[in-house]
């Protein structure tokens, strides 16, 4: 009877030990369990990612700018190039000293060295297209001791450090034994040196998977995860955003399309920061390797037949504004004031007549002066919903000064095809972006220079000497009067023509994340938002 008692006594205490532990369990702190909790930055994006790979696609090498990978300089609040990984001098713009200042190293736990840097320069100037153009002036780059390099120049070149934003760094010991980088599908083909580590990408769902460098060398990322979602059309990403599903709408270089915002308002969840946009949201760009778009009169017909008004009105949705014949941006430092661009639809047909442009077949429509059919090919991104419908503005435009435009849309890889490598095209619509407008000689000179990617392809020899000039210039004083004759020229000539100035607008759930820091080179997905966003629970 007593052992009966007894294994009773020991089973009871035992469930009732159990409960305890269920009931202490229960009565632990909530910030003690939610503390355990992963937290995750989630992104939706149109910028629409097809492979992983930071050669082949535009896009991922974008996220891998920010994500994974270091670039030797950055970009501050104010949009100043400042030092990252590297310090810079140089006594002549000729010769140019880099000095390691960062502890930096690969995401598989071998250092980051000058080495690496001296390879990725080479390495990539050899083997990509679009780096070859940025690095085209760099004759060599030496290696002087463990954190010191060499860069020499084939000329000068005052503007250098922008070129140090530009680089993705990647590991010597990975690349060193990959001869077409756009093909290589390896393990270690993402290992870099920034603030995420790549973890997967699913080209099925359109998500890309980053988890946090806890060895980062800025200090460990406030999220434990970045997640992106690649989405086909901006109406299924804004739903995602309204139903909580994403924290955040990013697009490179860009806001969400103006249009969208007024819906947007009334989410009391969804916020907005809204910024200024040092780049020209769209213009219609000349191929000066062509007839008649290489003559400055027929560029000035055009620009007199363009309805500005509308575009603001129909496109900007009032958060853009009518652009000068000076092109630039009222947005930077040097910005030098024009005539505001107007229709005069008289003056835009005086023009085209005088220059022999006119309907000779009885058909409606422009012929050349030759009395052969006239059309202008307006190429145009498929990827951008907005351009498209620029496109169409555009072309009802010049039909109203009868000049029979084809529309012709094309992906972002034709796109660049054809407007930086064969240069097939006669005329195009499409965006600067902050960095653009920075490179080569600053003042968009990277898109429009024939020696440069120029898009414009521009070879008056008036252009390449002032771009020339402020090649070598240092002097602020100087370079805002060079800067101003090259507005001059573009006010004058119309190399290409700004077809409004518009704002950057940022939506995201406030209720979801907070601690976004916006910078003017890659918005609000940038190195120091990743340090400071924090993701409530």
């Amino acid at each position: 009877m007593r052992a009966k008692k007894l294994i009773l006594f020991v089973t009871i205490f035992a469930i009732a030990g159990v409960s305890l532990a269920i009931f202490q369990e229960q009565q632990k702190p909530r910030e003690a369990i939610e503390i355990k909790q992963k937290t995750v930055l989630k992104i939706g994006t149109t910028n629409f990612v097809k492979v992983d790979n930071i050669i082949k696609d535009y896009y991922f090498s974008i996220f891998a700018a920010v994500l994974t990978h270091e670039s030797l300089a950055t970009i501050d609040e104010r949009g100043n190039i400042v030092p990252h990984l590297v310090s810079w001098y140089t006594n002549d713009s000729r010769n140019w000293t880099l000095k390691l200042i960062a502890n930096s190293t690969w995401h598989d736990g071998k250092p980051l060295t000058v080495e690496d840097i001296e390879f990725t320069i080479e390495y990539l100037k050899e083997k990509d297209p679009s780096y070859a153009v940025h690095f085209g002036f760099i004759e060599s780059v030496d290696v002087i001791d463990s954190s010191t390099l060499l860069v020499r120049l084939n000329r000068e070149w005052s503007m250098f450090p922008t070129v140090l934003l530009v680089p993705r760094l990647i590991p010597k010991h990975v690349w060193s034994k990959v001869d077409d980088p756009s093909t290589y599908s390896g393990p270690d083909r993402n290992i870099g040196s920034g603030p995420f580590i790549f973890e997967s990408f699913d080209p099925a769902s359109g998500k890309i998977r980053y988890i946090a460098n806890k060895n980062y060398w800025k200090g460990s990322p406030s999220v434990d995860e970045v997640e992106i979602t690649c989405f086909k059309t901006t109406d299924a990403m804004l739903m995602a955003l309204k139903r909580g599903d994403i924290d955040i709408t990013y697009a490179y270089a860009a806001g969400i399309d103006p249009m969208y915002v007024p819906a947007l308002l009334k989410e009391k969840n969804i916020s907005f920061i809204i910024m200024p946009n040092f780049g020209v949201d769209n213009s219609l760009w000349f191929n000066f390797q062509r007839y008649p778009y290489n003559i400055t009169e027929f560029r000035i017909a055009i620009s007199y037949a363009l309805d500005y008004e509308s575009y603001v009105n129909l496109i900007t949705a009032g958060y853009g504004r009518v652009p000068t014949r000076g092109w630039i941006p009222d947005t930077w430092w040097y910005y030098s004031e024009k005539p505001k661009l107007a229709r005069n639809i008289s003056l835009a047909t005086s023009i085209l007549e005088s220059m022999g442009f006119s309907d000779k077949d009885g058909d409606g429509w422009r012929d050349y002066p030759d009395g052969k059919p006239f059309k202008m090919g307006l190429l145009v991104r498929s990827d951008i919903p907005v351009n498209l419908r620029l496109a169409e503005l555009v072309k009802r435009d010049l039909e109203d000064v009868k000049i029979r435009v084809e529309i012709l849309p094309v992906d972002l890889s034709t796109f660049k095809t054809l407007v930086e490598r064969t240069k097939d095209y006669d005329t195009l619509i499409s965006r600067t972006t902050f960095w653009g407008m920075l490179t080569h000689a600053g003042a968009g000179t990277l898109y429009f220079d024939s020696r440069n990617m120029g898009w414009a392809n521009v070879n008056d020899a008036d252009y390449h000497k002032i771009v020339d000039e402020i090649l070598r210039t240092h002097d602020q004083s100087q370079l805002k009067e060079l800067y101003g004759k090259l507005q001059d020229l573009y006010a004058e000539k119309m190399y290409a023509i700004p077809l409004y100035w518009g704002e950057i607008i940022q939506p995201y759930r406030s209720d979801m994340i907070e601690g976004l820091i916006y910078d003017p080179m890659h918005g609000i997905l940038n190195k120091k938002t990743l340090l400071s966003v924090k993701v409530k629970q």
